[in-house]
């Protein structure tokens, strides 16, 4: 990530993108991945299922959603490295996990509330005519996204694109991530004000021309950005700002929900990319963030196998 100069006036946008996690929905990143991973691990263990394989399993897939370079969804690089430490054969994981995120899930969220300024924000960039695409981390199963979206009060039906492990390729803060979501929308960078509130993984989409609003309620800031160089307050402050826009004057049109093609993505890369973008590095940042995602399972399988 470059060095940036302060923010100019606002762009004429043809989309809004949206971060969830400590954006849209208030939340302690570590709290959340901490409760996540120990009802997982609860969940199988309850099923008589080895939860400590079946940790080994989702925390090397986790990796490889960050770490695959491949036309492969992430879903599909998730299931092939997860199968390389459980036994395909031991559950029907399809139907099993599809109940876990249905019942188990849905219940993490009974300690999130809301803030109501989100939902008026996106109220009021929906009523000026802008397309809203949720930008979210793409390691989860749509099911999963949905949850978090009603735990923020917030409804799937405002979003033209949600970005799930079963449509994504990347993951953030690759900017590969970034140019699918250009290709889905059919936007150029320019075009596109990112919402966020995470400098490593928010702001790389800065990388590919697109404007930003920092929301720091929740603020994570793991590279020391200048927070000069970027637009940035409050949520309330983002929806007084959202509240002067004018209407969407060229709003983007025929958005793409599911996965894009490779060589789509990597037109919209080469066409937006500012300046020279080190790949390598951003997949090595990326494959980071996927470690510390994981590194929330301490303790999670033994609580789960001494709980049954």
């Amino acid at each position: 990530m470059t060095d940036r100069p302060a923010p100019a006036a606002p762009r004429a946008y043809r989309a809004v993108c949206f971060d969830l996690d400590g954006t849209l929905l208030p939340m302690d990143i570590d709290e959340f991945m901490g409760a996540y991973f120990a009802a997982i691990a609860r969940f199988v263990a309850e099923r008589g299922l080895d939860a400590e394989r079946f940790m080994a399993g989702l925390k090397a897939g986790t990796r490889a959603m960050a770490v695959h370079e491949d036309d492969r969804t992430n879903a599909e690089a998730y299931w092939d490295e997860f199968y390389r430490h459980v036994d395909a054969g031991a559950a029907d994981w399809d139907v099993l996990l599809a109940e876990f995120y249905d019942v188990d899930f849905a219940r993490i969220g009974e300690g999130f509330a809301p803030d109501p300024a989100a939902a008026r924000v996106l109220a009021s960039l929906r009523a000026k005519g802008y397309p809203l695409a949720l930008t979210t981390m793409p390691m989860f199963p749509l099911r999963a996204v949905e949850h978090r979206l009603a735990w923020a009060g917030a409804d799937p039906a405002d979003f033209a694109r949600i970005t799930s492990y079963e449509n994504s390729k990347a993951v953030k803060p690759k900017q590969t991530y970034y140019a699918e979501n250009l290709a889905a929308l059919g936007v150029a960078g320019a075009d596109v004000l990112m919402v966020g509130n995470n400098t490593l993984e928010d702001l790389a989409f800065l990388d590919l021309g697109a404007d930003a609003f920092l929301v720091t309620d929740w603020l994570l800031d793991p590279v020391g950005y200048d927070l000069e160089t970027v637009r940035h307050g409050t949520m309330a402050d983002l929806e007084r700002w959202a509240e002067a826009l004018p209407p969407c004057a060229d709003p983007a049109r025929g958005i793409l929900r599911g996965p894009v093609p490779r060589d789509s993505m990597e037109a919209a890369f080469a066409a937006n990319a500012v300046g020279d973008i080190d790949r390598a590095e951003a997949a090595a940042r990326a494959a980071a963030v996927a470690d510390d995602v994981a590194s929330h399972d301490r303790g999670a399988t033994a609580a789960a196998e001494g709980a049954c």
